[in-house]
């Protein structure tokens, strides 16, 4: 397909496609920001408050399409709009209501233990999933031939429960009684299908290829599955409640990576390495806790294990120097900072040189 502000973007989706099967044709995708000079145009609003502001669908898309008129979109960068009203969107079909902030929002729990939630049952005929949909479905219509739409952050399996339940009270049920916490996960992920197919056919009946807010491409259902909750579990814990249904999802997807968030998490990661369908890691080492060469040793057992990679770099030098380690086969360089053209070109170079051994 044509993109306006992307004339490879064909190319763009090919080297994905590529790396989500641990190959290479001229070099890794790379995703990186670069320095316009062309001054952004923000839409002349202002709102009474931040929930005002987020749920404002024309002024979103407004705000996405200013940005993207003065971006620049080198190798695997492409323009592209995410519909969003923060990582709890999925618990508002449940019942939770939204709080807003500047930055982010958060929902409040409704269920009294963790055997309330199998009497909860969703509805795609809500306020906020529907402000989704319209938010998706006005990119789609201004941003044909411009940019790519987007699917939301969505918070299922364990994140879901928690949101639904609190997460330190749903801590505490794992303590008391595992089974029913099993069952909860399992009860709000039978709807996963549902929700997915909700907005991805959305954007597929468009003509336009599966993205998310982790920036991957494919032509057919793809996503960065998650669930942050994890990182306060044990491992025994998690693979009696959590991880079946992670695995679910992935199984559901034609591609998949997932999203495995800070130190506190790591000792999860040979379980999902153990996901035969699980196509790769995203590693996020957190705040403070980078570089990324301090953690060679995750980049290669996500490798050893026959996985794809995103590798979330400090800088370029980061970037260079974990790659060294690893084979080209899989590597996806999302880099930190922003960059002149010319050093980002310069950076795209080398990793062709890199992936031909040169």
């Amino acid at each position: 397909m044509e993109l306006k502000w992307k004339p490879d973007f064909d190319m763009a989706l090919k080297r994905f496609e590529a790396w989500w099967n641990r190959a290479i044709l001229d070099r890794p995708p790379v995703t990186i920001a670069v320095h316009s000079d062309r001054p952004v145009r923000w839409p002349e609003k202002s709102h009474a408050t931040p929930r005002d502001r987020w749920i404002d669908v024309e002024h979103s898309v407004a705000c996405t399409e200013a940005s993207l008129e003065a971006g620049v979109f080198l190798a695997e960068t492409f323009p592209r709009y995410e519909p969003a009203l923060g990582p709890e969107l999925c618990a508002t079909l449940f019942g939770c209501q939204l709080e807003f902030s500047e930055y982010t929002s958060y929902s409040i729990p409704i269920a009294k233990s963790c055997r309330e939630i199998l009497d909860l049952k969703p509805s795609l005929d809500t306020f906020y999933w529907n402000n989704i949909r319209a938010k998706t479905d006005l990119s789609l219509e201004r941003g044909r031939g411009r940019w790519i739409t987007s699917l939301p952050d969505l918070h299922t399996n364990g994140d879901l429960a928690a949101a639904l339940r609190n997460p330190q009270d749903l801590c505490l049920d794992l303590a008391t009684d595992l089974a029913g916490v099993r069952a909860a996960v399992d009860h709000v992920n039978r709807w996963y299908g549902s929700m997915f197919e909700d907005l991805w056919r959305r954007i597929h009946d468009a003509g336009q290829p599966c993205s998310a807010w982790t920036p991957t491409l494919h032509a057919g259902p793809a996503y960065p599955v998650s669930c942050d909750f994890i990182c306060m579990i044990s491992p025994a814990m998690f693979q009696a409640t959590i991880l079946p249904a992670i695995e679910e999802e992935v199984r559901y997807l034609d591609h998949s990576i997932f999203h495995l968030d800070g130190p506190g998490a790591l000792k999860h990661l040979d379980a999902l390495l153990a996901l035969s369908e699980l196509d790769g890691i995203q590693w996020v080492f957190g705040a403070g806790q980078g570089p990324a060469r301090k953690w060679i040793d995750v980049y290669k057992r996500i490798q050893a294990a026959g996985k794809c990679v995103q590798l979330l770099a400090d800088d370029l030098d980061d970037a260079k120097a974990v790659a060294k380690h690893l084979r080209p086969e899989g590597v996806w360089f999302t880099p930190s900072g922003s960059y002149s053209r010319e050093v980002a070109e310069d950076f795209i170079a080398w990793t062709a040189r890199w992936a031909a051994g040169k």
